[in-house]
């Protein structure tokens, strides 16, 4: 029983043949993925129950899944390259296949990312910061870990969306101010240690160069129109990470002072959201106990619970005035009975 239920994050690999085939065949196919995803995914998912049940999956097969991710992830890649270089995708399909490339970038790759970089064996963190290498967000391992847990839900977590800030502004506000919060949080650890604060012990320095490193051999070895494909891919998967962060957390609020619980994160038991997404969707638990694999999440009665899953949610946030409409109600009872 077990094994079957660690089946169901299958789910989390679907977009990966889509992804291949699409930069493989080239033409109208790279939109498979892209349809999937902004389609199918979304408009399917309220029409399933919600689960609020625990997996009970089993260990060794949900890691294998979650180990298989830095591979697939890496052949999507090679094969969006493949396809261009190779004369297969050309003209406008080019963007069409880093956009699906990118959604599984995004999905499947920085969802696995996040829990890698969470566990406590080495080999199991450096697979969460490639992925995150090939979305060129490495230094997402540093602030995600040392600044978000630490300070979710209060003015300080640039990761946090405010009460009232769309989308649009909540993304352009934290994707520089996590640079430059995992900047800070190297820099103070490295003279802490009476090291150079900007040398190449310094992660996110290190990481950054890595990604620029990426880029011009992109640039020399196969010409722009393959790294403008690479960067559109990664700009897709970042967008539908700090999407997420967005709905994970928006308006929810708490005193520095006070220790993080199950009321400081939006959560959804939506099944697509939860065994696509390896349970990110029960982000609740995962922040009340970041250590815990994502087979042992579960569902909490007083965390705050999104009106749609992850899914579902996607183009209501895009539009902020019927995001606030559905969302700061909630908040505003929220406010009230506490």
């Amino acid at each position: 029983m077990k094994y079957f239920s660690a089946l169901k994050y299958l789910l989390s690999l679907s977009p990966v043949p889509l992804v291949i085939i699409g930069n493989l065949s080239g033409g109208v196919f790279t939109l498979m993925n892209a349809f999937y995803g902004l389609v199918i995914m979304i408009f399917s998912e309220n029409l399933l129950p919600e689960n609020k049940k625990e997996n009970n999956s089993s260990r060794l097969i949900s890691n294998i899944l979650l180990i298989l991710h830095p591979i697939t992830l890496t052949a999507c890649i090679i094969s969006l390259i493949y396809g261009i270089n190779s004369g297969i995708i050309s003209g406008g399909w080019i963007i069409t296949a880093a956009i699906s490339t990118g959604l599984n970038s995004g999905m499947a790759g920085i969802t696995t990312a996040h829990e890698l970089i969470h566990r406590k064996e080495r080999i199991l963190r450096t697979l969460g910061i490639w992925n995150l290498l090939l979305v060129n967000y490495g230094h997402f391992y540093i602030e995600h870990i040392k600044c978000h847990h630490k300070l979710v839900g209060t003015k300080k977590d640039p990761a946090t969306a405010r009460y009232g800030e769309s989308l649009y502004q909540f993304f352009l506000r934290t994707v520089p101010q996590q640079f430059l919060s995992s900047i800070k949080i190297e820099v103070n650890r490295l003279k802490k240690e009476n090291k150079p604060a900007y040398f190449i012990e310094n992660f996110v320095v290190s990481i950054t160069l890595i990604e620029i490193a990426i880029f011009i051999s992109l640039i020399y070895y196969f010409g722009t129109i393959i790294f403008l494909a690479y960067a559109l891919q990664s700009i897709t998967a970042i967008f539908l990470l700090e999407y997420t962060n967005y709905i994970e957390h928006y308006g929810l609020e708490r005193n520095e002072e006070d220790r993080v619980n199950a009321t400081h994160s939006w959560q959804s038991d939506f099944i697509l959201s939860r065994f696509t997404l390896i349970e990110l969707s029960r982000h609740a638990d995962h922040h009340y106990y970041a250590s815990k694999p994502f087979y042992t999440l579960k569902s909490h009665t007083k965390s705050p619970v999104l009106p749609s899953g992850y899914f579902g949610s996607f183009y209501t946030a895009l539009i902020p005035s019927l995001w606030f409409k559905k969302i700061n109600p909630i908040i505003d009872r929220l406010k009230t009975s506490s």
